[in-house]
This record gives structure tokens, sequence and C-alpha cells, in this order.
């Protein structure tokens, strides 16, 4: 039955577009605490941005872990990052790779 329930659960999702800032902004947080992968896709638009995943073990009250480290997304290119720890909730976070140079963010994921 579990398996079932994974099967139908599992779809893409998005959160909104970001448009970066100089220091960290919250991008949103993603709830997937049943499923072992937790799959991003990371877009950028005008310009490269550094981005870095959060991760919770206690629903999202604190985001305390760093689930994956800075990490840049060019405009060229897309970026994919799989996350298989056991974390209830991931928070993605945005800023500019260059202070003033702000680009904004596009993030879908997908939790199997």
């Amino acid at each position: 039955m579990t398996n079932v329930r994974k099967a139908l659960e599992a779809k893409w999702g998005s959160l909104d577009d970001k448009l970066s800032v100089n220091d960290y902004a919250d991008v949103g947080a993603v709830s997937c605490p049943t499923f072992s992968n937790k799959i991003f896709a990371f877009d950028a638009a005008d310009n490269t941005l550094t981005v870095q995943i959060l991760g919770s073990y206690d629903g999202g009250t604190t985001y305390d872990q760093t689930a994956e480290a800075a990490f840049d997304v060019t405009t060229a290119s897309q970026v994919v990052k799989t996350i298989t720890a056991a974390y209830t909730n991931l928070k993605v976070q945005v800023k500019s790779k260059v202070g003033g140079s702000h680009g904004t963010l596009s993030t879908k994921y997908f939790c199997n």
C-alpha cells in the first residue's frame, strides 16, 4: 500500500519564481516527510545566482541543517540536485552571485 501511495503522490511541483537580492532570501519550503528522494531543478534568468538548500528534521519549525551547500545556477544551464537524507522539510534560498546583479530563480521539485 505504501508504494501505491507514493506513486500517486509523486509529481513535479514548483515554487514561485524569486527575484534575487544580495543576501540569502527564502524562495520557499517543500514538505516531503515520507519520500526518500527529493529532486530539485533550478533555472536562472538574467544573471548567475547562488542557491542553497536547508533541511529540517522537525517538520519545518527550524532549518538548522545544510542539505545542499551553496552552488551556482547560471543562465546557460539547468542545475539538478537530489537530496536523499531523511529531512521532513527542505527550504530553498537564493542570492545574487554578484551584488547588485539580480536575477530570477525558477524552481521545480519532485519527491519520490
